[in-house]
């Protein structure tokens, strides 16, 4: 479960709340919810929640409207631009919403038929929110199970959202999707994406994009990066109480990442309240050199400087890692990201 100090307007859900966060989709959800099932890509995305009972689940699909055959010169030249700008061009024009929704709802009813039962679904008119630039249909139905959601179009980001709460309990489902739906943010907001799961809630900046992934029992790993070859990766390690017995935090930072104390330059600094060991250095290593301006295609700016830290998060009993490859005009993003990293 990732609880944040994030502010929501989850008005139907008293107490503590579970954050989800992924590829620029936020969301808010009852205590307790676990992200079961995601996707890499952030144009074609998926996401499925589980409650903590299992009887009941959300989930959220996100698409951009599919860009069709170019054929002119202008028209090739902005599909390129749209598959390999760091920042996607949005179409702005209002696809065809009831036609996809058609089609996840059929896809909903075949499900509905190999148990036999009858399908129903409402479809409400076509309604706008957040002045205009959301535009989309609440749609509910019933059939082996209770479910309701939402289509609707951001003219912002150009998404195309489904969300929907599924379960056994009509009540319950209406409960929760009305606490979903309330609190949905569909694009970054203000430069960031928030990531969230598990109990891992962080920030990153929406220039980069989500290279690999490692959800294990003892360890989360988020590696990030961008055109160019800079990098950010994130870790959370779990049992730091059984780790700290074994080396002191320190050494183990140093131990893990393969830190060779004579090469990088050493010093501590505060991130959420704990002390954290922090090291840079330029990368100098011929071998590494190469990977760099391999990775580094036609930027004239390679990322060579690395920085790093990692602290302990007692109230949690978590060790933090986040790491940072960037090149010589980047100034503050490690301090940056350490501070939007909840770690309790």
């Amino acid at each position: 479960m990732a609880v944040s100090s994030l502010k929501t307007n989850m008005s139907e859900v008293s107490g503590p709340r579970t954050l989800i966060g992924w590829h620029g989709v936020r969301f808010t959800l009852p205590p307790d919810w676990n992200l079961m099932t995601y996707s890499l890509d952030p144009s074609e995305g998926y996401l499925k929640v589980d409650s903590p009972d299992n009887n009941m689940f959300v989930q959220v699909k996100w698409s951009r409207p599919t860009v069709k055959p170019a054929r002119s010169l202008a028209g090739m030249t902005m599909n390129f631009i749209r598959k390999y700008a760091t920042k996607p061009v949005v179409d702005t024009s209002e696809p065809d919403l009831k036609q996809i929704l058609d089609n996840f709802l059929k896809s909903a009813e075949k499900k509905t038929k190999k148990t036999k039962t009858s399908f129903d679904c409402k479809v409400k008119p076509r309604s706008e929110e957040a002045n205009g630039v959301r535009v989309g249909h609440p749609f509910s139905w019933s059939g082996g199970g209770y479910g309701q959601g939402k289509i609707w179009h951001c003219k912002e980001c150009g998404k195309v959202v489904i969300a929907q709460v599924v379960g056994q309990n009509r009540d319950e489902v209406g409960k929760v999707a009305a606490a979903l739906l309330s609190d949905f943010h569909d694009h970054s907001e203000g430069g960031w994406d928030v990531w969230a799961f598990y109990d891992l809630v962080a920030s990153i900046p929406s220039d980069y994009r989500l290279a690999n992934q490692r959800l294990h029992f003892g360890q989360l790993r988020l590696e990030f990066d961008k055109p160019g070859g800079d990098k950010i990766i994130l870790d959370r390690w779990g049992l730091a109480d059984v780790l700290k017995k074994r080396v002191p935090i320190e050494e183990w930072f140093y131990n893990t990442y393969d830190l060779k104390r004579s090469k990088v330059q050493s010093e501590l600094m505060q991130v959420q309240g704990h002390s954290a060991y922090r090291v840079k250095r330029k990368i100098r290593n011929p071998l590494d050199l190469l990977r760099i301006y391999k990775d580094a295609g036609l930027s004239m700016r390679p990322a060579y400087y690395y920085d790093a830290c990692c602290w302990e998060c007692e109230e949690t009993n978590k060790i933090y890692a986040i790491q940072v490859w960037h090149n010589r005009t980047v100034q503050g993003l490690l301090e940056s990201v350490a501070e939007r990293c909840e770690c309790h």
